[in-house]
């Protein structure tokens, strides 16, 4: 980690302790290269709450000034954006409610006003709604009663993803709305769990100014680590995680969280998501839990290269905004040689199909294109 990633890593959190302050204004205080600075904020997806903690330490530290106002001005966009996602979920959630669809929105818009205390402070890609699989065809009716629309060709991945329909697009001020509908969290082919426990255990929160539907903390935690393994390296995520360890952490039930870990197979991604927020967030992740999961020295030095701290800050050019290994290496962190060479296989012969589905597409358009 350079000294724009260790800045990084202390003004990415919700709330500063104040060690963590201390750090970050002596680090501020040092030579800082406030281009590089401001390309890893947008890599990491952290810039909202990076501009924040800056902004907040003002008079304390010194920030150039047009660094400041472009700062200010990624904020405000964040905030009209993820108003107009916001207003999207309502809308959506009242007319499952209507149809008799009990829905859960999952990650950012919840985690965003749940515990980083405001829409402006976590950027959103897209909303994302569980429902059961019975209630899918109702879900589909309101979606299209709401204006959502799905592309034509919305490619393999999307036609053929193991737990939501290609998404659902409607337009919106800034940019069209785009929504996934779930039935499930996870490929059951990588992580062997059902949906049924998280109804069961499902609670209510205020989001946006309305009681909706939200995973416990617990299940939201494996949910989240699960989701990075088979995710972009972003620090992001890795936030989400902290956040919630930092507001949940002394009251989570760790026996649940742990049994749910070793039935899915996910022992290898919750560990990451725990080491790697206490790491470099200073996240209260404890440590017999660590224990508990088992992850050999051997297995966390290979790790160490394909979703460690080393890979997510692995050096590169200022114009490359992917900076991941091959997701095939990202089976590793999964449980079990046996889990991961059937899962290997799997993922070499989705990649088979999809090469197959893209070279046809190939030869339907081009022989649409012919006189």
């Amino acid at each position: 980690m350079n000294h724009e990633h260790h800045i990084l890593c202390l003004a990415a959190r919700p709330q500063l302790a104040p060690a963590a302050e201390r750090e970050l204004i002596a680090r501020v205080h040092d030579h800082v290269d406030w281009e590089l600075l401001w390309s890893q904020g947008h890599l990491h997806e952290v810039l909202p709450l990076l501009a924040a903690n800056l902004r907040r330490l003002d008079g304390q530290i010194v920030v150039p000034a047009d660094w400041k106002i472009r700062a200010q001005r990624r904020q405000y966009a964040t905030l009209i954006r993820n108003t107009t996602l916001a207003d999207a979920m309502v809308s959506v959630l009242a007319a499952f409610e209507h149809a008799g669809v009990r829905g859960i929105p999952v990650k950012g818009l919840v985690l965003a006003e749940t515990l980083y205390g405001g829409l402006g402070l976590r950027s959103l890609g897209d909303l994302d709604v569980l429902v059961r699989p019975a209630d899918l065809p109702a879900a589909r009716a309101a979606l299209r009663g709401l204006g959502f629309a799905q592309e034509a060709d919305p490619g393999f991945d999307n036609l053929y993803h193991p737990f939501h329909d290609p998404p659902y697009y409607r337009p919106a001020a800034g940019g069209s709305v785009c929504l996934e509908l779930h039935w499930g969290l996870w490929a059951t082919r990588f992580f062997s769990l059902g949906t049924d426990v998280l109804w069961r255990r499902a609670l209510s929160a205020q989001v946006h100014g309305t009681t909706i539907t939200v995973l416990s903390p617990e299940d939201t935690l494996l949910h989240l680590a699960i989701h990075r393994s088979r995710s972009p390296l972003r620090l992001r995520f890795v936030c989400d995680i902290a956040a919630l360890l930092g507001r949940h952490a002394a009251t989570l039930d760790w026996a649940y969280v742990l049994e749910q870990a070793r039935a899915a197979g996910a022992r290898t991604a919750l560990f990451y998501a725990l080491a790697l927020s206490a790491e470099l967030l200073d996240a209260p992740a404890p440590a017999h839990v660590l224990a508990q999961l088992r992850v050999g020295a051997l297995k966390r030095r290979l790790l160490e290269h394909t979703c460690g701290v080393s890979a997510l800050f692995r050096p590169t050019t200022p114009d490359d905004l992917s900076q991941q290994p091959s997701l095939l290496l990202r089976l590793l962190e999964q449980d079990g040689i046996g889990h991961i060479g059937r899962n290997l296989g799997a993922a070499l012969l989705r990649k088979g199909r999809k090469q197959i589905y893209q070279a046809r597409r190939a030869a339907r358009t081009s022989t649409a294109k012919s006189p």
